[in-house]
């Protein structure tokens, strides 16, 4: 998530603010590789009004 300017906010909930992308509840067992590529499962996502800004 570091690598993708996302910083992390506490236990597994992190903040993208140039984005505007909070992704929550990104553990161990929510979130799969394969192959270098994310999966997310059963992520929640909030939406800042950064995020709507052109």
């Amino acid at each position: 998530m570091a690598s993708n300017s996302f910083g992390n906010t506490r236990n597994n909930d992190y903040f993208n603010p140039e984005l505007g992308i909070i992704p929550e509840d990104l553990h161990d067992e929510n979130v799969l590789t394969f192959q270098g590529t994310l999966f997310f499962i059963d992520i929640v996502f909030y939406l800042t009004k950064q995020f709507y800004k052109p």
